[in-house]
Formats: structure tokens, C-alpha cells, sequence
């Protein structure tokens, strides 16, 4: 089953429709769409090229052989067209696939058949920063959801990128914090709960101040000795 798409072709098309005749701009599109510039200019230029079916739903992933993708190289490298150009062309998802594999061929990573079940899906977890988090995620959205992409780019696994940019739709930023192992808020907490929490501070009040009075007599048992040596007596051991 091929990916889901977060607009329809109908709605792409009426968005396309509205551009060439003038009827709104780029950013109103954008803003009313949610889309950012690069993938509403991938809509026309795909469209430009191919037609209404550029965006009929494929059955399945896009799989892509050895041979062809470095055909597609070799064609930018030589100057055959951009990117994106050549993404439509070749009927690639999107031009930062084509970026990918342009990159690797330059870094002489070795380009291999498009496989599906790849190391990411059994990828381990790696622990990434709030920052880092927000970077893959805006990355992923920014590049039509390709997670594969995004976890072979950032070295993570594709659960994990899935997961994060799940978390971030539904709770925004707040989603991608952390909270195992952290106390809840005062105001988060039962009655049942918060009676606890205060005989548990109550608890540690008491320690600490039976922990001063018991330095406090050792203190002056101390003191009491000196006192004793200076003016020449011998302090009264208990035994």
C-alpha cells in the first residue's frame, strides 16, 4: 500500500488552477494548505510535465533499481536538469530522494537497490536532544513525509522519526519532552496523591532536623571536651 497523501489530487489540482489564473499567491496557498513553498512548486511543475496524472495514488511504493537511479545521476550530473526537473521527469516521490542519492554518489557510498525492508525499520533507538528532535521532525515534514529518508539521513531509526513526528501533530511541541522519571506537578496530582507527597516532605523535614540536633550534640560533646583538656581535667566517660 502506497503512502498516504495529506492532499488530494483534487484539492492539488484546484490549488494549481488558482495559481495560474491569478486567483490567489503562492503564500495564500501555502498558508491555507499548510505546505511550504518548495512543495507547492513541486506540485506545478509536476503538473506541468505530466498532467492531472501526476497525482494519481500509486498502488505501491516507488521501488528503484541500481540501474535506474544511476541514471538519474548521471543525468543531473551532466547538467540535464534540476533537481526537481528531473524528479518529475522520472516520476521520483520527490527531488530530495534525487538529492540523496546524488549525495551518496559523490561521498562514493555505494548505490544499491531500492530495498523496502532496509536497515532502518530494524534500526536500534538512538537518544537524540530536544533540538535534534525538532530538526528530523521539520525535515520530515518539510520532505513529503518521507520517514526512510529522514532516518537514513539522521541515523536513527524509522520508528523513532515516525513516532516523533506523530507526537508533534498531535501535541506540538510539548509531545516530544520527556517526562519519564519525573515528578508530577503539584496541581497534577490526586488528593490521595498530594497527601502523600506532603507526608513525604513532612518525613524528610523530620530527618534533616534530628540529623542538626544530632550534629549539633556531637558538636558540643566535642567543644565540652576541649574545655575540659585546657583547664586540666578528664572528661567523664560513661562507661
Amino acid at each position: 500500500m502506497g503512502r498516504k497523501q495529506k492532499h488530494s489530487k483534487e484539492v492539488k489540482l484546484l490549488a494549481i488552477k488558482q495559481y495560474q489564473e491569478g486567483i490567489k499567491t503562492t503564500l495564500e496557498l501555502m498558508k491555507e494548505l499548510d505546505v511550504s513553498d518548495a512543495a507547492l512548486r513541486a506540485w506545478i511543475k509536476k503538473y506541468e510535465t505530466l498532467g492531472e496524472n501526476a497525482f494519481d495514488d500509486k498502488p505501491k511504493n516507488r521501488s528503484y533499481d541500481k540501474m535506474f537511479k544511476l541514471k538519474v545521476i548521471m543525468a543531473y550530473l551532466n547538467g540535464e536538469g534540476s533537481y526537481l526537473e528531473l524528479a518529475t521527469k522520472y516520476d521520483i516521490s520527490s527531488k530530495t530522494v534525487l538529492q540523496h542519492w546524488v549525495s551518496k554518489y559523490n561521498r562514493d557510498i555505494e548505490i544499491k537497490d531500492y530495498n523496502p525492508k532496509g536497515y532502518v525499520y530494524m534500526a536500534k533507538s538512538r537518544k537524540v536532544s530536544y533540538e535534534e528532535k525538532l530538526e528530523i521532525i521539520n525535515w520530515t515534514i518539510e520532505n513529503d513525509h518521507q520517514y526512510k529518508l529522514a532516518a537514513e539521513k539522521f541515523d536513527t531509526s524509522y520508528a523513532q522519526v515516525f513516532n516523533w513526528v506523530k507526537k508533534f501533530k498531535q501535541d506540538g511541541k510539548e509531545g516530544l519532552i520527556d517526562n519519564r522519571g519525573k515528578r508530577k506537578e503539584i496541581e497534577d496530582l490526586s488528593e490521595l496523591g498530594k497527601l502523600k507527597r506532603e507526608v513525604e516532605l513532612l518525613r524528610r523535614k523530620n530527618e534533616r532536623l534530628e540529623m542538626e540536633a544530632e550534629v549539633k550534640k556531637k558538636f558540643q560533646e566535642i567543644e565540652g571536651r576541649d574545655l575540659l583538656t585546657k583547664s586540666g581535667k578528664k572528661p567523664n566517660i560513661k562507661r
